[in-house]
């Protein structure tokens, strides 16, 4: 494995091709180290195939990328390649295990989005409580009513304060959704089979099994990763343990839960509704059940949709890439085994 260390006197800049939408912040980091070309999805919001990217790639040595694929083959015509930085949450458009074969550190950035998709969680929880959809659309279409009472009763919702929230995973995510409900007064549930008591005492929260967790939330909220043990994981026996009053928040995949059941659980007002982001097949159908629904919010998984999300993983990968060049340990390495021969 080649290992090049920048500094006083060193070799000439080895060029780094960005596909990733980019900071300039993040550009101006890494340009005293870099020669620095911009391409794919980040400049032309396309995205390209693998045998695209290859060409794309030609002599750079370094590659950031957000949707642009790093496959097998991708890695195969670039084994030289020094390091890829991949600005996601997991690298899951980059074939880790290719690149472990050829001894590429992959770089990534976890919590890259978590703020952004705890203020969304809370936003969608709110909006569902106190029926803010509804409301906007039935004013927009003029239909206040001649009195000025009907939509004070139409769309009478519930405070968060006092209620209890149940999330489902305790992650980067989860810690941030809590941080934020903490000042509505809530109670606060936690599933995650994985996280230590101290970090549950930091914010108040019971952690308890799933099965409690849904009989006993009024919101519960999806915050895990889609593994072979999360996937179904909250599946129609849940939902039939859930209260008829509850609300089922969902921004992280829609692959944890069994959708089919929730949409029985909504159509038959066994729960009082659903805000979700995320979807069993995206775009969503034009034809799926949920958008017959009057009891559901609904937005295009855009939970990690904010400016700031690019400026934080820009950062993060800059920060991380200037230390590997440097000689330095990397925070966040997807395969870390590869930096071994550098210690």
């Amino acid at each position: 494995m080649e290992f090049v260390m920048i500094g006083s006197g060193a070799r000439m800049k080895p060029e780094c091709l960005i596909t990733a939408a980019f900071s300039q912040e993040g550009i101006e980091l890494l340009e005293s180290l870099v020669q620095i070309r911009l391409g794919g999805w980040g400049v032309t919001r396309r995205k390209l195939t693998p045998e695209e990217m290859i060409s794309e790639i030609g002599g750079a040595r370094i590659v950031i990328t957000e949707l642009d694929p790093v496959d097998a083959n991708v890695l195969a015509a670039h084994p030289n390649l020094l390091v890829v930085g991949c600005c996601r949450g997991n690298p899951v458009n980059v074939d880790v295990a290719a690149a472990t074969r050829l001894g590429i550190p992959i770089l990534y950035t976890p919590g890259r989005n978590a703020v952004s998709v705890a203020e969304m969680t809370i936003a969608l929880m709110i909006s569902a409580a106190r029926n803010l959809l509804k409301a906007s659309s039935s004013l927009m279409a003029g239909q206040w009513g001649v009195d000025g009472l009907s939509p004070y009763l139409a769309f009478r919702g519930i405070e968060l304060n006092s209620r209890v929230v149940g999330l489902v995973g305790f992650g980067a995510v989860g810690r941030e959704v809590a941080a934020r409900l903490v000042p509505f007064g809530v109670r606060l549930l936690v599933y995650d089979p994985y996280v230590a008591q101290d970090v549950l005492e930091r914010y108040g929260a019971e952690s308890v099994s799933l099965e409690e967790l849904c009989q006993r939330a009024d919101f519960i909220s999806v915050h895990c990763k889609v593994t072979q043990e999360t996937k179904g994981l909250i599946s129609r026996k849940h939902f039939d343990m859930m209260k008829p009053g509850a609300y089922f928040i969902n921004t992280a995949r829609a692959a944890i839960t069994d959708e089919e059941a929730l949409i029985e659980a909504l159509r038959d007002r066994r729960i009082a509704g659903a805000a979700l982001d995320v979807f069993g097949q995206e775009p969503l159908d034009p034809s799926s059940p949920l958008l017959r629904l009057d009891n559901v919010t609904l937005t295009p998984h855009i939970g990690g949709a904010t400016h700031d999300v690019v400026r934080h993983h820009s950062q993060i990968i800059a920060e991380d890439i200037i230390r590997y060049l440097r000689g330095e340990r990397p925070r966040y390495v997807a395969n870390p085994e590869v930096l071994v021969e550098r210690e």
